[in-house]
């Protein structure tokens, strides 16, 4: 699959990092196909757009990433899900490793960590 045939949905209330996220992969020919700032949004989005990639925050308003998660593996099972996030506490991870993720990125982040990590997930997608 080429890069530009990939859609991901960013999914982070901060904006400065999803800004930072779309730079990254489009400079990489990504095709981010939409925004959200918040979980429930995001599964909207996610259910309309069928991205093959969700990159989902941890913590968000109104509803987090790690509670949104399983709903979004429920609904959009194709979608490969990178969890990005500042928090390094242990449960938080082996939760969301434990409910499917196919990725992980600690903040702060590099755009190299973003590139591999994603070509990684990307490289499993249709296979």
């Amino acid at each position: 699959m080429n890069n530009k045939d990939v859609k991901i949905l960013l999914v982070d209330d901060n904006e400065v990092t999803r800004e930072v996220l779309r730079v990254i992969l489009r400079s990489e020919g990504y095709n981010v196909v939409g925004e959200a700032t918040d979980g429930g949004t995001g599964l909207e989005m996610a259910l309309k757009l069928k991205p093959h990639m969700i990159m989902l925050d941890v913590v968000m308003p109104k509803i987090s990433g790690i509670e949104i998660l399983p709903r979004i593996r429920e609904l959009v099972p194709d979608a490969c899900i990178l969890m990005v996030t500042a928090n390094k506490d242990q449960a938080t991870i082996a939760e969301a490793v434990k409910t499917g993720i196919h990725g992980y990125i600690l903040k702060p982040f590099n755009a190299q960590k973003i590139i591999d990590t994603v070509a990684g997930v990307v490289a499993k997608i249709g296979k």
